[in-house]
């Protein structure tokens, strides 16, 4: 609910600023005096309003179809995690309650201390990757495996390269937000488009504020969910460690049900 009430506030703030300076410019040019500059104005209005409505929709969209795509991540990393823990169930003790611990630490490790470096932006340490190598490391250390037991050694390791590469793939989209140069270009369309709003005539002052606020409130508006979405894992719409949560209820699932001791 919080990033509602963020951008209904920011909205509603430069709509205020905005009011404020359609007032100030009203002192000096009666917006009925600047009817004469109707039909060159509104063609450029037009122009700048489209090619800027579809770019910023376009960025608009393709950050929620980032985050979307971050949070499929998720759980697929999640569903490698668990199959790496079924898997060991197949291995002798020593080499079962080994990896089952690695993927334990790595599944909280994630909740834990990635999640708020990834919440923050920061990087990501290396602590990862090192529990990584605790549940390939228990995989070679089996002893004469046979022809079934090897085919399951040889499915653990693929898994766990697929949790490699779902974990790479989380950490670039935990960091992968608009550039700089492409919120130069979207708030300089922003101001672009407010200037040439405020160049047309209008029938009375207060049509003038009307049009002109809610032009600006509707791209506020858009620029606040653009800013929300950006990064998938911080601000307003963060997506949550759901699924290695999921994750763990399922091992003490499989130890309490499946596991033989």
């Amino acid at each position: 609910m919080a990033i509602w009430w963020e951008s209904l506030a920011f909205t509603l703030a430069v709509v205020a600023a905005v009011s404020v300076l359609v007032a100030l410019l009203q002192r000096f040019a009666p917006p009925t005096r600047r009817e004469r500059n109707n039909e060159i104005g509104t063609t450029l209005f037009e122009l700048l309003t489209v090619l800027y409505a579809v770019v910023l929709a376009f960025v608009l969209i393709t950050a929620w179809e980032a985050r979307n795509e971050a949070g499929s991540v998720t759980y697929q990393e999640a569903g490698a995690l668990v199959e790496v823990y079924w898997t060991a169930e197949t291995l002798p003790d020593a080499e079962r309650d080994e990896t089952r611990q690695a993927v334990r630490d790595y599944t909280e490790l994630v909740i834990g201390a990635e999640w708020e470096s990834m919440r923050e932006q920061h990087r990501v340490d290396s602590a990862g990757l090192l529990l990584i190598d605790r549940m390939r490391a228990p995989l070679s250390a089996v002893p004469e495996p046979d022809d079934v037991l090897q085919t399951r050694l040889d499915d653990a390791r693929e898994q766990i390269r697929d949790l490699t590469d779902h974990r790479t793939e989380r950490l670039l989209q935990a960091q992968r937000g608009l550039s700089g140069p492409m919120w130069t270009v979207l708030l300089a369309g922003a101001l672009l488009v407010f200037g040439v709003s405020l160049t047309l005539g209008t029938p009375t002052r207060r049509f003038q504020f009307v049009l002109v606020g809610l032009i600006s409130g509707m791209v506020a508006l858009m620029l606040a969910a653009t800013y929300q979405l950006e990064y998938p894992f911080s601000r307003g719409e963060a997506i949550e460690p759901d699924a290695y949560e999921t994750a763990l209820d399922r091992y003490d699932e499989i130890d309490a049900h499946y596991t033989d001791r």
